[in-house]
């Protein structure tokens, strides 16, 4: 029995010398390599023999994608790839004492890496540093290190021309403990068209890419007097404006055309104010949207925002200018004409510019007055009950060229006021007051028109029946009621004050049309085409500085 448990181990331990001599043997080539170079290797020194060489890294970008610019944080999120390449003197070998083994892949965590770092880093989830997973060896020494990673940067946002804006926005990579007498970058597409490589780019759906530049600094940091280079790419990208055009400015554009409207719309509507105010308050909700996309800055204010607040001060005033014009149209009920300076240049110079005319008496005929509707202008002999009768007493009042008359009246009275101060007080008295105010001036007028048909010659010996009727005379001017010539002055005055409001409106509204079409083409046609202009100019010309280098 004892001699079987002998025996049973001896064959355990033969058949394990046996598997120790074969796993020996089997040891893969790249395993054996690996453990050959980092035999005795320090990551923590830089990989050159001799300490005062200056260790060059290559640093490419390849950008795939413009992510976001958030404007209001003023960060902008890119998706990149970032390779470096340096020669470590220490990880070479010979291909043929590994099998022609001329690169390998191992852990980055295993070798010296250089101290990349971002220095406008805007990623509060990230130090800022480059962390790969893996490099690749080569035999010769060439280390590659590959990193793929989501940059956040910090981009200073120029709001000036928003939305037709071009941004520059950069991307600053350098060593953070290393001077330059130990690290110098350098850039592996310097020799071709493009400092970036831009085969996989995928378009933002609100960014376009103009152009990518690089830039090679020298700085100095306030620890040392060594230089610190880093190299810096510019990224230039214009907005695309047509989500703006479409939700913002065309919008804008109608609501200003509404505020055209309101000009056009009779004072007795009672609705151009409240137009004015409602498109007053869209134009405000617009600039709220505005000024959420937007960063909250008061170093410039942005193109739209001073495009909304042309068109809202427009706006303002149009609603003011609405109160000041059915005022104007109203005063005439206080049968106090207009002053000869306003009625100059309204109805005479504004009304040639415009091409209108003016018939008071057309327009007097249809006028009521609130004190004829209640009676106050009742005549028992002229109480005609048909419109054609009407007519023929308007025709019988512009026979006497009532409106003439009344200004050959006012005329008498301005030579009067030249004459003497008191006329002048006077006049101004009569001015404030109703025509035929006094109401036994009325009564009197009435009276006259109700007498004036029932005044015939008597004749007590009847010597009227052998003589023949008299025959009223057509050519004498016709007898006209005093009554209506002076209800027919005051719709004349209020008349006037109608059409002084409506030539006022159609200024009003001209100037406004006028101001809209100026502001729209200067702010949102030249001054963007100004700016992009100036954009082309300084690309065109940074694209020749960098292939003339």
């Amino acid at each position: 029995m004892r001699a079987m448990v002998y025996q049973i181990m001896l064959k355990l331990c033969t058949s394990f010398v046996l598997l120790k001599g074969a796993s020996s043997v089997l040891v893969p080539d790249e395993q054996r390599l690996y453990e050959d170079l980092m035999l005795g290797y320090e990551k923590s020194v830089r990989p050159v023999i001799n300490a005062t060489k200056i260790l060059s890294v290559t640093f490419s970008l390849k950008l795939n994608q413009i992510i976001d610019l958030d404007e209001r944080h003023q960060v902008l999120t890119t998706n990149v790839f970032i390779d470096q390449a340096w020669r470590d003197e220490n990880l070479r070998w010979d291909p043929a004492n590994y099998s022609q083994i001329r690169s390998i892949r191992v852990p980055s965590k295993r070798v010296w890496l250089p101290d990349t770092f971002i220095y406008n880093n805007a990623d509060d989830g990230s130090t800022g540093f480059m962390q790969g997973t893996y490099v690749l060896l080569n035999y010769d020494g060439i280390v590659v290190w590959p990193v793929p990673v989501k940059l956040k940067s910090s981009c200073k946002v120029d709001i000036t021309y928003f939305p037709f804006d071009d941004q520059e926005c950069i991307l600053r990579f350098g060593s953070w403990i290393y001077s330059g007498s130990w690290i110098d970058y350098h850039s592996l597409h310097n020799d071709t068209g493009s400092p970036v490589d831009l085969t996989a780019y995928v378009n933002n759906s609100e960014w376009d890419l103009l152009s990518v530049t690089l830039k090679r600094n020298i700085r100095t940091h306030s620890c040392c007097e060594d230089p610190h280079p880093d190299i810096t790419y510019v990224l230039h990208i214009r907005r695309k404006t047509f989500y703006y055009i479409f939700n913002i400015i065309v919008p804008c554009v109608m609501l200003s055309a509404l505020t055209l409207l309101t000009f056009w719309l009779p004072p007795t509507s009672g609705e151009k104010i409240t137009l004015g105010l409602s498109v007053f308050l869209a134009f405000s909700m617009f600039m709220l949207l505005i000024a959420e996309e937007v960063p909250a800055t008061s170093e410039s204010v942005p193109l739209i925002g001073i495009y909304l607040c042309v068109v809202m001060t427009m706006t303002s005033l149009s609603v003011i200018m609405a109160v000041i014009v059915i005022n104007l149209y109203n005063r005439g009920h206080k049968t106090k004409r207009a002053p000869a300076w306003l009625r100059l240049i309204s109805l005479v110079w504004l009304s040639k510019i415009m091409f209108l005319k003016h018939d008071l008496i057309k327009f007097a005929k249809d006028v009521i007055l609130e004190d004829e509707k209640k009676g106050a202008y009742v005549c028992k002999k002229h109480s005609f009950s048909t419109k054609q009768k009407d007519d023929l007493l308007y025709q019988e009042l512009e026979t006497l060229s009532l409106e003439n008359q009344f200004i050959r009246n006012r005329k008498k009275v301005s030579r009067a006021e030249e004459a003497s101060p008191a006329a002048r007080d006077n006049e101004n008295e009569e001015e404030m007051q109703p025509l035929n105010e006094n109401p036994d001036d009325t009564n009197r007028s009435q009276k006259d028109c109700e007498n004036s048909d029932l005044e015939e010659p008597r004749d007590n010996n009847n010597t009227t029946k052998d003589k023949p009727p008299k025959v009223a005379s057509r050519s004498r001017t016709p007898e006209v009621c005093r009554t209506f010539s002076s209800l027919f002055q005051r719709k004349l005055i209020v008349a006037e004050w109608q059409q002084i409001a409506s030539v006022i409106d159609r200024v009003l509204f001209w100037f406004y049309f006028l101001s809209t079409v100026a502001s729209y083409i200067l702010i949102l046609v030249v001054v963007p085409n100004y700016n992009y202009r100036k954009w082309n100019e300084e690309l065109w010309r940074e694209h020749n500085n960098y292939h003339s280098m």
